[in-house]
Parts: C-alpha cells; structure tokens; sequence
C-alpha cells in the first residue's frame, strides 16, 4: 500500500500561521509515503516567500515533490527574467527539488510536469517534450505500479495544451492538480476504454480562498483499489470532508459507492 498526500496553491506569502502549523500537524498523523505539491508554493516568487516554503518541506514526514505553478515564476514586471529566466528563483530557492521530479519504487510511479508557460500570466499547457518525458519515464516502470501525474493546471482548462486523453491512453491512474481552489475528484473515461481519476486540491494553507475551505488530500493505493479522502480545515484542525473509492477492473477504474477493500490503518 502507498499512502500519497497531495497539497497545492500553498501561496506563502499569504497563509495563514495557524493553518500552516495545523496542517504539518496533520500530516504527521497521516504518516504518507510521499508528499506532492502541485504548484503556487509562494504568492510572488521572492526569495523569502521560497524560504518559508523550503522551511515547509523541511518539516513534512515524507519525502516532497513539486513542481512550479505559476505564481512561482518571474513576475511579468520583471519583463527579462520572465522570458529568459522564468524559473531561475524556483530552482535556486528549493535546491534539490529536480526539474522533472519523478518517484519510482515497486509499486508506485509519480511523474511531475510543468505545465506553467513564461508567456501566459495565468494558464498553463502540456507541450509534446512533456509526453516524451512521461514515455521514457513510464518505460522503464513495473507493470503493475500505480502510476500517477502531478501538475498545476488542470488539462481540461490549458489552453492549447493536451487533454486528459492524452494521459489516460498513456495508462496514468491519477492526474493530480490544484490551480484554482477547489477540490475535486472525477472519474475520466477515455474514448478507447481507458479511465483515470482526477484529484484537484484546493489551497493548503493561504488566505487566498475561492469556492472552498484550506484543504488537501489524501490518496492510498493498494491492490487495484483507490482511495481519497478529501482533508477540510474546520477553523480549528484538519478533518474528512468526503470520501471517494475506487476499484480497478480488467484495467479500468471505477467508481464504488463504497469501500469494497478495507486499507490497512
């Protein structure tokens, strides 16, 4: 079994002391085997904006993988750095955290792709050296691992970018995102018979909120069974909001209305 924590849109710079403290607090309790970050760690990529960031990563229970959003980029008043050097703060603030992060063991395949543009001020794409990446990383992977994708944009609203579709004939199990504040967890179908399940969290731990409270998720696997449960802060601690199971048949996923395998505690 692999226990994922997926949180997004940390934005500091604009968090909230109290929710930030909480949240590694319950992250500890979750004990994951892999913490993801999907982008928008700080709210104006300066120095000491990825400084509390790095403190952040430094503090959670499982190794961390991120991926910039694009909050994290060189502002556009800073017309030279954003074209020529876009990610330059990104990469120097949170040493160790590689370019194409990837995880790899026996059972679990995670693959990070930078779907920020220099370009755009808010969108986001997938451009085809992103699917040669996700292809020569996939090869050499176990054919029974779960393989999972983490991104900033949603595909579904990149513009130019490529679609869910892409992703799920390539034989991904989850895409998981953040980008615009709200928590989400669909099944996608493809056209040929493929499935996968989307997990879009909403902010962690930032004041910037939208539709929803600060959250994150978790995801466990094991077996061909998914499960995630959707974290909400109540004001006072982090609690399950929603869950939502999985079950993979003949190779596709599909939704249970309720859980058909119990996860070990």
């Amino acid at each position: 079994m692999r226990t994922i924590a997926h949180l997004s849109d940390l934005h500091f710079g604009r968090t909230d002391a109290r929710v930030v403290t909480a949240l590694l607090h319950d992250l500890q309790h979750q004990r994951p085997d892999l913490v993801i970050v999907s982008g928008d760690l700080t709210q104006r990529a300066r120095s000491h904006q990825f400084a509390e960031a790095r403190t952040f990563l430094s503090h959670c229970p499982a190794p961390a993988l991120v991926v910039p959003g694009n909050h994290d980029l060189e502002p556009l008043y800073r017309p030279w750095n954003r074209i020529f050097r876009p990610r330059a703060k990104f990469h120097k603030n949170l040493p160790g955290h590689e370019p194409f992060p990837a995880w790899q063991d026996e059972s679990l395949v995670a693959i990070g792709l930078d779907s920020t543009r220099s370009l755009r001020w808010k969108s986001g794409a997938l451009k085809g050296a992103h699917l040669d990446h996700l292809e020569a990383t996939l090869d050499g992977a176990p054919p029974e691992a779960t393989r999972l994708v983490f991104l900033h944009h949603p595909p579904s609203t990149t513009s130019g970018g490529h679609p869910y579709e892409v992703l799920v004939e390539h034989g991904i199990d989850a895409v998981l995102t953040g980008h615009v504040h709200h928590a989400r967890v669909e099944l996608i179908n493809g056209m040929h018979g493929h499935s996968l399940v989307l997990v879009q969290a909403t902010t962690a731990c930032s004041t910037r909120l939208r539709e929803d409270a600060n959250g994150y998720c978790i995801l466990r696997f094991d077996s061909g069974h998914m499960e995630v449960a959707i974290r909400g802060w109540t004001g006072d601690v982090f609690h399950t909001i929603r869950h939502h199971w999985f079950e993979k048949r003949a190779g596709i996923w599909r939704t249970v209305p309720r859980p058909l395998h119990v996860f070990p505690a």
